[in-house]
């Protein structure tokens, strides 16, 4: 669910174009973008560095990876490659990333292997498609989820072989943390910030917290900031979000 700061109409109009604020070059989006598993939405400046990362933003239950376009231009972010896939899963006339009643575990990690192809596909493209030769080292990764896609960020982006940036969980926990965290892959330093609202009936406050808790016995050093909000997406949300996420890149090629 989005909050009404979020005009609906970029929704619709992003998933034909967009222009990031942050960046001057137009931007395009590849909607429903076939690959192995899971259908795209893919949106990114033509002549994107060769060192920019791949922000992977998944969506909730119910919805579709193109329903998240208008975070692309809101969060303000240097030249990227966004990816928005839909989930495996069909749920309400869309989609999702397991059975939000029975919450399998047989679902969520096959709905992480599909993200893992998908994270595969794009960190490893090469710099000038109509070049393949010019292949560089794999981009890195960055993981936005909300409520499923932010279990699926948190499940995906700790468990990834590839080099993940950070990980951002928006209403999201880890469920099972003696399987997401058997064997982590991702490095103990990973920035990973989680945004809870305490007034959330459905991912609720102490979910956040056990989640935090497990992350940091496991060796981790998440942050997670409280807001006055339910089971949302808000501007202020955005807001901090873009400003960890800006402070990390900018650590990065410092």
């Amino acid at each position: 669910m989005f909050s009404r700061n979020i005009r609906p109409l970029g929704i619709i109009l992003g998933i034909f174009f967009i222009f990031l604020m942050a960046l001057p070059q137009p931007t395009t989006a590849d909607s429903e973008r076939p690959l192995q598993r899971l259908n795209c939405a893919v949106a990114g400046p033509a002549d994107l560095p060769p060192d920019a990362p791949v922000v992977l933003i998944l969506h909730g239950t119910a919805a579709t990876g193109a329903s998240m376009l208008t975070l692309c231009d809101q969060l303000q972010l240097p030249p990227c490659r966004f990816v928005l896939p839909d989930g495996p899963f069909r749920a309400k006339g869309a989609y999702a990333w397991y059975d939000r009643f029975t919450h399998s575990r047989k679902d969520i990690e096959y709905s992480r292997d599909c993200l893992f192809e998908v994270m595969d596909r794009f960190c490893k493209e090469p710099v000038d498609s109509s070049n393949p030769a010019l292949s560089t080292k794999p981009r890195s990764v960055i993981v936005i989820g909300f409520s499923q896609g932010a279990v699926m960020a948190l499940e995906a982006g700790l468990n990834y072989m590839g080099n993940v940036k950070a990980i951002v969980s928006l209403s999201g926990y880890i469920g099972e943390p003696d399987q997401t965290l058997a064997h982590p892959k991702a490095d103990l330093k990973t920035p990973i910030f989680l945004m809870q609202g305490v007034e959330d009936p459905v991912v609720q406050e102490e979910m956040g917290l056990s989640t935090v808790k497990a992350l940091r016995k496991a060796g981790f050093h998440p942050f997670m900031k409280k807001l006055p909000m339910g089971h949302k997406i808000t501007a202020t949300e955005i807001s901090e979000v873009s400003k960890f996420l800006r402070e990390v890149l900018l650590l990065y090629h410092s």
